[in-house]
């Protein structure tokens, strides 16, 4: 059978993360993803390899599935043509700056005049209105401004860590808005507009540190989470690193302690309780610390797990594309030649997967895309030498 969303076309005129990352989880459902890209230059992330011709592991990452046409739309036969390859589409997704576009003659009230039925997904910094709202802010910006990173790194030294979590977060949140306005439409049969932005994505991904504030005014920090789920990292004798979750259930602190021979633990007023592992965790931690550096992490892990405690290795990116589950769930597939990328985890019963189309080069469906507008090939020779495609 088909993918889900086959049949469905989203325009996409968006760069590096947020608006690419929208796309590529549509087109791993199935829709028809055409990405428009200035012509010469393409998306920011085609110049992370040297050149625009060559394929940067950034653009790879954010692009599979999709097809490419460069369109110049600040010219006005750019913008012409990229108002009909709208007219017809289900989804337009772009991240510009807000009203960028919209000053070009092609943003959400030029496109909806002509396809009503239009789902517009427009994404920004920290949102189209409000005193910050003509900033440049990309994900460092909107990690920091939401609170993010001071979960994750210590305040008195400051380091930004980890992916792009508000870049990513922001296209998961956008996904999901698309697909329940596709939904609506098929109800109202009118489209609609999708605000979605960065910051706001960020602040909305914290459920559990915001609860927590605006309910008992406790200010998270980068411990916060890992004293109230019981998570905790050790380095074993020989030198690699492995984490334990113990989470609520007794039972899992009870196999801890026997695992590691110290069933008196139990008994100490510290740790006797969860909520007493909790104002105690330092201490905890430096306990068990101390006993996971006496032996191989594979001797641990084996023992953890033969007592139902959930652990398992901390990994580098290469070790965990080796490990067995990882292979099992074979979630590495080629994406053209020589190129593979990490698949989407996203398996449908009574549908079919996506076709696997490599990330475009820039412009490779330029003239295909413009020929299903009805433009002729001299009509296209014109706007390629003019330098509008």
């Amino acid at each position: 059978m088909d993918a889900p969303l086959a049949g469905t076309t989203v325009v996409e005129m968006a760069n590096v993360i947020s608006g690419p990352f929208t796309g590529m989880l549509l087109a791993d459902l199935g829709a028809d993803v055409v990405k428009v890209e200035l012509p010469g230059k393409g998306d920011v992330f085609r110049q992370w390899a040297g050149d625009a011709d060559s394929l940067s592991p950034p653009f790879a990452a954010f692009n599979r599935r999709k097809r490419s046409v460069t369109i110049d739309v600040r010219r006005p036969e750019g913008a012409e043509a990229y108002l009909a390859l709208t007219e017809t589409a289900d989804v337009v997704v772009e991240n510009f700056r807000p009203g960028t576009l919209d000053r070009l003659g092609v943003g959400y009230e030029a496109v909806r005049a002509q396809n009503p039925r239009v789902v517009y997904c427009a994404i920004s910094g920290v949102g189209q209105t409000g005193p910050g709202s003509h900033r440049p802010t990309y994900d460092a910006i909107a990690q920091a401004e939401s609170g993010l990173t001071s979960q994750l790194t210590d305040l008195a030294d400051p380091e930004p860590v980890g992916p792009p979590l508000s870049d990513q977060m922001t296209g998961l949140y956008a996904a999901q808005g698309v697909l329940s306005a596709l939904l609506s439409r098929q109800v109202t049969g009118a489209g609609q507009r999708v605000d979605i932005n960065m910051l706001g994505a960020a602040l909305a991904f914290q459920t559990i540190a915001i609860a927590d504030n605006l309910m008992t005014g406790t200010v998270a920090d980068r411990t916060a989470r890992a004293k109230r789920s019981q998570t905790y990292a050790f380095v074993a004798a020989d030198g690699r690193p492995f984490a334990i979750h113990l989470s609520t259930p007794q039972k899992f602190w009870v196999g801890v302690t026997d695992v590691i021979g110290r069933p008196e633990l139990r008994d100490d007023p510290r740790f006797r309780a969860k909520l007493d592992r909790i104002r105690h965790y330092g201490e905890l931690r430096s306990e068990l610390a101390a006993a996971f550096g006496e032996r191989p992490r594979a001797e641990w892990l084996a023992a953890l797990q033969a007592r139902d405690v959930p652990a398992g290795p901390i990994n580098t990116v290469d070790e965990a594309l080796q490990d067995p589950q990882v292979q099992h769930l074979d979630m590495v597939q080629p994406f053209g030649d020589g190129v593979r990328l990490v698949e989407s985890p996203l398996l449908f019963a009574a549908s079919g997967g996506a076709p696997r189309r490599p990330p475009p080069r820039l412009g490779e469906h330029t003239d295909e895309v413009l020929g299903s507008l009805g433009l002729g090939r001299d009509h296209i020779d014109h706007l390629r030498a003019s330098g509008v495609v």
